[in-house]
C-alpha cells in the first residue's frame, strides 16, 4: 500500500515472487488483484484447486479456466500435480499413443526364426508358422487346441524344414504350458513370447493369419482349392525383393499350374547377401511409414507407481513396477496386490502418485454395498426371503434389493 522497496534484499522471499507484477497489483475491498484476476492466498488455494477440477476437465482446460480468473505463484504447477494424481482422471485416461516400430531383425539364414499362432475358421482350429526370413507360411489343421495337438503339428512342420533357432508366439495356453516348455527344451529351440495383450509384437504371424483366412474364405466362396492358393502365394515374388518365399527358403521356384520353362525351375542360391539387404530395405520402408504417427514413451523404473489396464476401454488400475522384463521390447513386470503381471509399455501410464491407491470403482462399489446392506428395504426384503417349513423359497432377493418370483408357467411342471 505504501510502495515496494528499491532493493530486493529488503523484500520478503515469499513476496519477492510478486515483484515482477508490482505495477499490476491492486487492492479493492480487501481483496488483492493482478489485473482482473484475484490473487488467491495460500490457505484457499487447495479449495480453489478442487473447484477448478470439479468437472474433471483436462489439464489444458483447467489451466485456461484458472488463468482467466485466478492467480498465485506456481499455479500451473499446482494444477498439473493435482490432475496427474487425480484417481478419477487416471482411471479414465485415454490410451497411450503409438510408439515407434521395433521390427524383428532379419535373420541371416532361412528358417532360423519362426513366428507361430493359432486361429479359428469355420469351427476348425489351425496352426500357422511363418518364416521371418522368407515369409513362407505353413498351415496345419488341428484336432483340438490342446498342447499335445499343437506340439504334433510343430513336429510335422519341423520334420520338413528343420528345427529353427527361435519360435516366437503369444502367451496362449498351448504355448505357456509345461508340456510345450519341455518340448522346446528337448528339441533344442528357444521359445520367446510377446507381452500379454500385445499381439502386435507377434505381428508377422498375426498378419499371415489374416492373409490365410482371406484365402480360405475366397476358396470356399469360389469352390476352389485352398492348397492351390497356398502354392500360388508361396511362389509369388515379394515386393522389393523380386523373389518368392519358396526361392528364399528352398532356393527354387515351385511348379504351379502356370506354364514355365525348365530353366526357371532350376535351383539357385544367393550367397552374396543381396537378398538379405533387400529384405532389410523392405523392412525399413514399413518402419518409415509406421513411425509417422508415433511418439516414444519414457522408460519406467522399478518401484515406480503406475497405472495399467486389463483390456481396452477398461479403467486404468494402480500398480507398481516390479522390474523390467525386456527393455528393448518395452515389456515390464508389474506388482498388483502381490500378484505379478507382465504388460507392454503401451498398456502402462505414468502417474504422479507416490503410493498405490485403491481403485475408485472398488471403493464406490464397497460403499454402495454397505449402504444397501444397512437400508430398511434391504433388511425387510431379506426377511421375506426366508425358507418355508416345506423347504421351498418363496421369494428370491437380488443384491440390488429387487424381489423376483418364479414364472407362473413353471408351476405346472412341479
Amino acid at each position: 500500500m505504501t510502495g515496494w522497496p528499491t532493493s530486493k534484499r529488503h523484500i520478503d522471499p515469499e513476496l519477492g515472487r510478486y515483484r515482477t507484477y508490482q505495477d499490476e497489483i491492486t487492492v479493492i475491498d480487501g481483496i488483492a488483484y493482478r489485473g482482473q484476476r484475484i490473487i488467491v492466498p495460500s490457505k484457499l488455494r487447495h479449495e480453489m484447486l478442487q473447484i477448478i477440477h470439479e468437472s474433471h476437465l483436462g489439464m489444458v482446460k483447467c489451466k485456461r479456466r484458472a488463468r482467466d480468473l485466478l492467480y498465485w505463484p506456481s499455479m500451473n504447477d499446482d494444477i498439473e500435480q493435482m490432475i496427474t494424481r487425480c484417481k478419477v482422471c487416471l482411471e479414465n485416461r485415454r490410451a497411450n499413443c503409438k510408439e515407434p516400430l521395433i521390427p524383428h531383425g532379419v535373420p541371416r539364414s532361412p528358417w532360423a526364426e519362426v513366428g507361430a499362432d493359432l486361429f479359428h475358421f469355420r469351427q476348425r482350429d489351425y496352426l500357422i508358422c511363418v518364416d521371418y526370413y522368407s515369409k513362407y507360411p505353413e498351415i496345419v489343421l488341428l484336432d483340438n487346441e490342446k498342447s499335445r495337438a499343437t506340439i504334433n503339428a510343430f513336429k510335422s512342420i519341423f520334420a520338413r524344414h528343420g528345427i529353427p533357432d527361435t519360435v516366437f508366439s503369444d502367451n496362449g495356453p498351448q504355448f505357456s504350458s509345461k508340456e510345450f516348455r519341455d518340448y522346446a527344451k528337448d528339441w533344442g529351440f528357444v521359445h520367446d513370447t510377446s507381452s500379454p495383450r500385445y499381439p502386435q509384437s507377434n505381428g508377422q504371424a498375426e498378419r499371415y493369419v489374416q492373409t490365410v483366412k482371406n484365402m480360405l474364405k475366397k476358396a470356399e466362396a469360389a469352390g476352389g482349392d485352398i492348397y492351390l492358393a497356398l502354392m500360388a502365394y508361396r511362389d509369388t515374388p515379394l515386393e522389393g525383393v523380386d523373389k518368392s518365399p519358396s526361392q528364399l527358403l528352398m532356393g527354387r521356384r515351385l511348379k504351379t499350374r502356370l506354364p514355365v520353362t525348365k530353366s526357371v525351375l532350376k535351383p539357385s542360391v544367393d550367397w552374396s547377401g543381396e537378398d538379405h539387404a533387400r529384405l532389410r530395405a523392405r523392412q525399413k520402408v514399413y518402419k518409415k511409414h509406421y513411425d509417422r504417427t508415433t511418439k516414444p514413451l519414457t522408460l519406467l523404473t522399478p518401484g515406480e507407481v503406475v497405472r495399467y489396464r486389463k483390456a481396452e476401454r477398461t479403467p486404468w488400475e494402480p500398480a507398481k513396477v516390479n522390474n523390467v522384463y525386456d527393455a528393448q521390447n518395452r515389456s515390464y513386470i508389474l506388482d498388483v496386490n502381490g500378484k505379478q503381471l507382465r504388460r507392454n509399455r503401451r498398456d502402462i501410464i505414468q502417474t504422479g502418485e507416490r503410493t498405490v491407491p485403491e481403485p475408485v470403482h472398488e471403493i464406490e462399489e464397497e460403499m454402495q454395498n454397505t449402504v444397501e446392506d444397512q437400508s430398511p428395504q434391504r433388511v425387510a426384503s431379506s426377511e421375506t426371503n426366508r425358507v418355508s417349513a416345506s423347504g421351498e423359497a418363496k421369494q428370491q432377493v437380488r443384491r440390488s434389493g429387487r424381489i423376483t418370483r418364479r414364472p407362473a408357467y413353471l408351476r405346472d411342471y412341479e
